[in-house]
């Protein structure tokens, strides 16, 4: 018998497994690691600058703009998909349960468009690292968008994709 729409909700993630963990971990933190060491060997200036960003950029506008409305990091769960991420952003921030707001929104997208897009002007420059870059980007998006996004119980999120109980 195949399930009905209402019973979709039934593989929500109340926390996440350590595989998860692993896997979204080596993917994202490969990918940020690849694409400054992309940009290093050809410019340490532009290669600070893009680390810079990338910090300043997860732990202020991606812990503050997403990551604090996140009911996975904060009492209810206490969990993060990605390590030790979590628990710093519980040190840095009060919980903000409701809407994220539009700017909210829009520094979330421009953190993760900038990790992915910054490095490509000095990755084209080398082919061996450009293809381990995406060989850590493409599954890792893929994977949070099509797959994590699709049973979380952070229904504020812009890329949330399940289905309220």
């Amino acid at each position: 018998m195949l399930p009905h729409h209402s019973d979709q909700n039934v593989n929500l993630a109340k926390k996440f497994s350590l595989a998860e963990k692993i896997l979204l971990g080596i993917g994202y933190y490969g990918l940020v690691i690849t694409g400054a060491y992309g940009i290093y060997v050809q410019s340490i200036t532009w290669g600070l600058l893009y680390t810079g960003f990338v910090t300043l950029g997860l732990f202020v506008f991606l812990g503050y703009c997403v990551c604090a409305y996140c009911p996975y990091i904060y009492p209810e769960y206490s969990d993060c998909l990605f390590l030790p991420f979590g628990t710093l952003v519980r040190k840095l921030y009060k919980f903000r349960p409701g809407p994220i707001s539009i700017v909210d929104k829009v520094g979330f997208l421009i953190i993760m468009a900038g990790v992915v897009v910054i490095p490509q002007y000095w990755l084209l420059k080398n082919y061996t690292i450009f293809a381990i870059f995406w060989i850590f980007c493409l599954p890792t998006y893929a994977g949070l968008i099509l797959y994590e996004c699709r049973r979380c119980q952070h229904f504020e999120c812009l890329f949330n994709r399940a289905k309220r109980e």
